[in-house]
């Protein structure tokens, strides 16, 4: 075989093997790393979970109706999440979370004009469905930095509404109570959350330590009725909710795919 064919039938036998993937070529190698630098031009999805701790503050004045004092919720914050890139430090976010709010309130308030401070406990789970932005500060030196905002639409599939206290005139003292659901408060929520977060590549997973802060805002008509013994039964005495706001601070721990 002349040389000049046989240099082109190795080119073709070339040609062929890169078409059919069996070797590297470098433009196909250039063109992964342009189509996915640093893992973060696809599409992603991963998992969370942590700790919540949950309050509700008021912003309104209440005319010196109540006073409150109020103290955190401890629960479970977790979900899944998915990651669009747009470029690679900017990305949006969608998740779905199961989030415990609610809080710990020590309510002054009067019953039968007699000043008493009712102990109460709202516990308030939600299913977020937050939309995120998310954006690097920091990328490729071992440890990526970011930061988190968006907005987050919420449904609550779980409440519960405890209250104890008594109301003493001096010589007698008498025991209110009530422990029932919150189907009176609203079922949806909004919320602005944002936050900072840390990952860590692993090889093509991203492990990842964020902290966010959700602020709610709606108003939500919180219980503060109150049940006294009075014989063999049992008077209500109703009491003007208390307008207050959920708010939660998020640790949580995941890993990205």
């Amino acid at each position: 075989m002349r040389p000049h064919a046989a240099l082109l039938h190795l080119a073709g036998c070339v040609v062929l093997l890169a078409w059919l993937g069996l070797i590297p070529c470098h433009t196909a190698v250039a063109h992964e790393l342009d189509a996915d630098p640093g893992g973060f031009t696809r599409l992603t999805f991963g998992v969370k979970g942590g700790l919540s701790l949950a309050q509700h503050q008021g912003t309104t004045p209440r005319d010196l109706e109540y006073e409150v004092s109020s103290s955190m919720r401890q629960g479970f914050a977790g979900g899944v999440f998915i990651t669009l890139p747009v470029t690679r430090r900017f990305l949006l976010q969608q998740e779905v979370l199961y989030v415990q709010k609610g809080s710990r309130q020590d309510i002054g308030v009067e019953i039968f004009d007699i000043p008493t401070v009712l102990s109460v406990s709202y516990d308030m789970d939600y299913v977020e469905i937050p939309i995120l932005t998310r954006y690097y500060w920091l990328l490729d030196r071992g440890v990526d930095v970011y930061s988190l905002a968006g907005f987050a639409f919420a449904i609550k599939v779980d409440d519960h509404y405890q209250l104890s206290g008594e109301v003493s005139d001096g010589e007698e003292t008498i025991p209110v109570a009530a422990d029932s659901d919150m189907s009176e408060v609203d079922l949806f929520d909004f919320a602005f959350t944002f936050g900072v977060g840390v990952e860590f590549p692993v090889g093509s997973r991203h492990l990842l330590v964020e902290y966010r802060f959700d602020l709610g805002l709606h108003q939500l008509p919180l219980p503060t009725y109150a049940y006294v013994p009075f014989g063999e039964d049992e008077i209500l005495v109703d009491n003007e909710p208390v307008p207050l706001r959920n708010q939660a601070h998020l640790i949580m721990m995941g890993i990205r795919f």
